[in-house]
């Protein structure tokens, strides 16, 4: 099936698949396959029905949480933007105040990303219930991402201060809104089991950007080496990107087979797009 977005794009056998051996997030699939398929056998009230209505839960549950930050974000950032312009904050307020904001929106949006993905709901009911509970690896990621994410948003932040800038800044904010899709489709990606595999593709036009042609040259990937997700802003076409990723389960033999044959590492990889981006080629 296709998402709605057209970005991830699974296997008719996915959610089959699940069913005997569904892993729980990157490095601990392997033990949670083999203790998930023990379970599985066991319950005879298994229900395939029930297990694919609860897995289009958690993508309903986590794109609509996701659409709702990326909206309540955006208002908050202009409503940010109006204050400094009017002279109603100090630049301190407003550079803290626009972290915080978007510190919460990176977070907010990875954890509806891994309940999308399939995770369990956290079970908390408090006001503000984080939808999942992440495990250390999955943190470490995060606040990895967020510092990496900052130092482009001070730039934005900068443009906005000194007013040094071309594009109008109400479109600027919009497109970075929707770099908010980079956090919630690596957070997809993460929550899927590590005997996965990934292939990125595109239209056959004629029309892909460089960083596209080198990154469906090196397909397919596993969840621990994807780079990057379409869209996200990591590639020449940046948010206008028209590719998808084509998503398979397969026997983790074959996953390894994957990793081991792969040309470049994750770090690798991302160092090969950072070059396309500024020089054209690999």
């Amino acid at each position: 099936m296709v998402d709605a977005e057209s970005r991830f794009l699974f296997a008719s056998s996915f959610v089959l698949y699940d069913v005997l051996v569904e892993g729980k997030a990157l490095g601990t699939a392997a033990a949670d396959d083999l203790q998930l398929l023990r379970d599985v056998v066991r319950k005879k009230d298994f229900n395939l029905a029930q297990f694919a209505q609860a897995r289009k839960t958690g993508q309903s549950v986590g794109k609509r949480k996701f659409q709702q930050v990326q909206t309540a974000t955006e208002a908050g950032l202009k409503t940010l933007i109006d204050q400094w312009d009017d002279q109603e904050i100090d630049e301190k307020t407003f550079r803290t105040q626009a972290a915080i904001l978007m510190k919460k929106a990176w977070r907010d949006v990875f954890l509806a990303g891994v309940r999308a993905g399939g995770t369990e709901p956290s079970g908390l009911k408090a006001k503000d219930d984080p939808l999942v509970l992440l495990g250390p690896g999955d943190d470490k990621w995060l606040q990895s991402a967020i510092k990496h994410e900052m130092r482009f948003f001070n730039k934005l932040l900068d443009a906005i201060v000194t007013g040094d800038y071309v594009m109008p800044i109400p479109r600027r904010v919009h497109m970075y809104m929707r770099a908010l899709e980079s956090f919630f489709d690596s957070a997809r990606i993460i929550s899927l089991p590590n005997n996965t595999v990934i292939h990125w593709v595109g239209p056959k036009d004629g029309k892909r950007c460089p960083s596209c042609d080198f990154l469906i040259a090196h397909s397919p990937y596993t969840t621990a080496n994807l780079p990057t997700t379409p869209r996200s802003g990591s590639t020449l076409c940046l948010t206008n990107c028209r590719d998808w990723l084509y998503i398979r389960r397969v026997p983790p033999k074959q996953a390894q087979q994957v990793a081991d044959q792969a040309k470049y590492t994750r770090g690798g990889l991302i160092k090969k797009l950072r070059k396309i981006k500024r020089t054209g080629h690999p």
